[in-house]
């Protein structure tokens, strides 16, 4: 090996040297930024520095204030020090909703209107110290309160609020109908890097002008989408419903808003009207015969007789059960509930008559979906049941359609119209505006190709209505309502001098705590004249473009509808088993409706709806079988009866017969009479059967509905056929006895005779020889 010269040894070290300082000194150099926060960054693409807004003050007059709260999270691992927070506006008006939406992506032009620098605490004290207002006569000021001093600490959550009076905010006042429309905001977040986070939302500057006011029917789906095995809504749930939080209880809160409409569905009604009603209503026509003698219930004494030592001292107190096994406290709170379902129902009856009722087919499912194919007959059930709506709420609509938007093509409007509907909701991707504005929503849309027959339409606002289902499903919606109170403001700037009707519809889901705020701050939007359907309904008809397709409409799948429409077919031929067999077809109907729910369909998912309907469907077909028996032995000749347990695990009485099926013709079995089977109870039936030979008689037991359906869940019986072995028997033991008694007589009559001798044999036999002899 050579030596290393000293010179080639400085050059490697010099170089090493190097190597090492140009990546020291390049570190600062990369955008600025903390290295520390950029390796934590980098290591976590979910740890970044957020702003989310919780209020913005939608619009602001001329004596009003801007406020816009909202919170800072810092989930990295370091410090934000000395951070500088502004609030800034765009230079211009976002008076269309082009915009509106460039401007949330590009917020270049925009200007100051607040930071914590000048009008923080600190900057506001100074300005008191230095005697710049008065203290008896001050002007409302800019401030920027915060909940952190000189640090945002890792980890943490700061809040903020940003309160800025109408003249500190440099917009116009002299010429309201020119200055006024919507502005964008911007809540800004930075320190000496750079900026790290920001939000945006939006208010209208409103001076007061003079024009006329934008009409807008606002539509609320009164609806709890959810699979139930019955298609009724289990009281818990209507209790959660109306409790604090709850759907109902934001449907409620929305009511008190005028104009506003609902749209009700009949299956929330149906399952108010079974979870109020009066347990005692279930015993009517079944109350015992008057007598004179005392029931349980009319007397409190202990009992009486052997059995006295044997009652529970404490019987009447309340851990006793009820006959439903209920004890007396889970009958109170049960009570409670009903009470207090009755009570939310009864005020929401009421304060629904002074709205526009519309009354949906059951389960508010996708009609255009229904009318198809297998499931049509489905969809004209799920029509009738808006009779449900009608009967509570006598002024409620039945005859307007609601298909998801998009769905409907011109076959599905003349089924619609076919069937009594006189109107139809679309939105205005299908039938838009001819002049290039936002337009009335009431207008006609031809059914056939000759324009001889036509439907009114309604034609909801698709941006509107987008921008309302993301406000209910964020959880920070005050972003959302300002963009969307915005866009009503961009709308009536089209055309301030022209009156025009909107359609906002809610989402076609449970409403939210977001629907109230939503609904409240379109309607107390100046410019926004809030107006009911009715009123809708009776405007001019306004010509809009020919009905188009709709790109991206969602319907249930084929695999789905397929699902659906064979488990209605086979649970429907089951159903004639139950004593109501119309009963049981109307809960199952509502329970396949519940998995065609617009909701579900939206959401995506209906095929996991129609598993849980097919499984639930399977449970009821399993809930009625017979009890496996041992092998019967029989006697040919001989009639009787064979016992069989029938056993109804399901909630409904089922009426039945039972036959029995030999497989050779050894035995002969009869049908039963018909038996009716409680719920939830079992039952012994005999079938009569007659052995005809020995043999052993494979049999299997059905069980048959009264038109001859026969259940899926038979039963197999061994059945052994002998001949009749009592008779047999006697004649066998009388032959042996028979037997015995010859033998025993043979054998005496063996014992009575005695042996001659040989000598006097021999003797006996000379004499008769000598006697022949002599004879002759």
């Amino acid at each position: 090996m050579k030596p290393i010269s000293h010179m080639r040894f400085l050059l490697a070290l010099l170089s090493t040297v190097l190597l090492l300082a140009g990546s020291v000194f390049a570190v600062p150099l990369m955008s600025g930024a903390d290295p520390a926060r950029a390796a934590t960054n980098t290591d976590s693409s979910d740890a970044e520095v957020s702003i989310t807004l919780d209020e913005v003050t939608p619009w602001v007059d001329e004596k009003g204030t801007l406020t816009v709260r909202g919170t800072i999270t810092n989930p990295t691992d370091q410090a934000i020090s000395d951070p500088n927070l502004a609030l800034a506006m765009s230079t211009q008006k976002l008076n269309s909703g082009r915009k509106i939406q460039s401007w949330k992506t590009d917020q270049s032009r925009n200007r100051l209107v607040a930071d914590i620098e000048n009008d923080g605490p600190d900057a506001r004290e100074k300005s008191e110290d230095a005697g710049q207002d008065s203290a008896e006569d001050a002007d409302p000021m800019t401030e920027v309160d915060t909940a952190f001093d000189k640090e945002i600490a890792a980890g943490s959550s700061s809040e903020f609020t940003f309160s800025v009076p109408a003249d500190e905010l440099g917009l116009q006042k002299s010429s309201p109908v020119s200055a006024w429309g919507p502005r964008g905001l911007s809540v800004q977040l930075g320190d000496d890097t750079g900026r790290l986070a920001s939000e945006v939302g939006f208010s209208t500057w409103y001076p007061s002008p003079k024009f006329d006011k934008t009409k807008v029917s606002m539509l609320a789906p009164v609806t709890l989408p959810a699979h139930t095995t019955d298609g009724i809504i289990d009281p818990d749930e209507l209790d959660k419903a109306i409790g604090k939080g709850g759907s109902l209880t934001a449907i409620r809160n929305v009511l008190d808003n005028p104009g506003v409409g609902i749209a009700v569905d009949p299956r929330v009604i149906a399952s108010f009207e079974a979870a109020i009603a009066d347990p005692a209503s279930e015993d009517e026509g079944s109350d015992p015969e008057e007598t004179d003698e005392p029931t349980p219930q009319d007397t409190e004494t202990a009992t009486a007789g052997p059995d006295a030592q044997d009652t529970d001292p404490g019987a009447n107190s309340d851990d006793q059960g009820s006959a439903d096994g209920l004890t007396a406290d889970e009958l109170k709170a049960q009570e409670e509930q009903r009470k207090r379902l009755d009570t939310w129902y009864q005020d929401f009856l009421d304060e629904a008559q002074s709205h526009t009722v519309i009354a949906l087919p059951f389960g508010d499912p996708d009609q255009t979906t229904l009318r198809k194919g297998d499931l049509k007959s489905l969809g004209t059930f799920a029509r009738k049941q808006r009779m449900i709506v009608k009967d509570v709420l006598p002024k409620a609509k039945t005859d307007i359609a609601w298909p998801i938007a998009g769905s409907a093509q011109r076959s599905d409007l003349a089924a619609f119209a076919k069937a009594g509907d006189k109107a139809v909701i679309l939105d205005n991707t299908q039938q838009p505006s001819l002049g290039g504005v936002h337009d009335n929503a009431h207008s006609k849309t031809r059914l056939t190709s000759d324009a001889q027959s036509s439907i009114d339409t309604l034609i909801s606002d698709s941006a509107l209505a987008k921008q309302s289902a993301q406000v209910a499903d964020s959880d920070h919606p005050a972003s959302g309502i300002s963009e969307l109170v915005a866009t009503t403001a961009a709308i009536q700037a089209e055309a301030p001098y022209r009156t025009r009707h909107l359609l906002l519809p809610m989402p076609r889901t449970a409403a939210s705590a977001n629907w109230e705020q939503t609904v409240g701050a379109v309607a107390d939007a100046p410019w926004v004249d809030p107006s009911g359907i009715d009123e809708l309904l009776d405007t001019d008809v306004v010509p809009r473009g020919v009905l188009q397709t709709g790109t991206d409409a969602k319907t249930i799948g084929s695999k789905t509808v397929k699902s659906l429409a064979e488990t209605r077919t086979t649970q429907r031929k089951f159903n004639s088993v139950f004593s109501d067999p119309a009963g049981a077809n109307v809960r199952l109907d509502r329970e396949l409706l519940s998995c065609t729910s617009v909701a579900w369909t939206l959401g995506g998912n209906a095929t996991r709806c129609a598993d849980e309907a097919q499984a639930s469907s399977e449970k009821v077909r399993n809930s009625i079988h017979l009890e496996k028996g041992s092998s019967v032995l029989l006697v040919t000749g001989e009639e009787t009866t064979i016992p069989v347990t029938i056993v109804n695990d399901s909630s409904a009485e089922a009426k039945m017969s039972i036959r029995m099926k030999p497989n050779t013709p050894q035995l002969r079995a009869e049908p039963t009479e018909t038996v009716v089977v409680p719920a939830e109870e079992t039952m012994r039936v005999d079938v009569p059967v007659k052995g005809l030979a020995n043999a052993d008689v494979p049999t299997t037991i059905e069980m048959v509905a009264t038109d001859d359906v026969v259940l899926p869940k038979d039963e197999t019986l061994l059945v052994r056929v002998r001949a009749d072995w009592e008779n047999i028997g006697t004649a066998v033991v009388g032959l042996a006895l028979a037997a015995v008694f010859v033998i025993g007589l043979i054998k005496t009559i063996s014992r009575g005779r005695r042996k001659i001798p040989e000598q006097q044999l021999a003797d006996a036999m000379a004499r008769a020889k000598n006697d022949e002899s002599e004879t002759r």
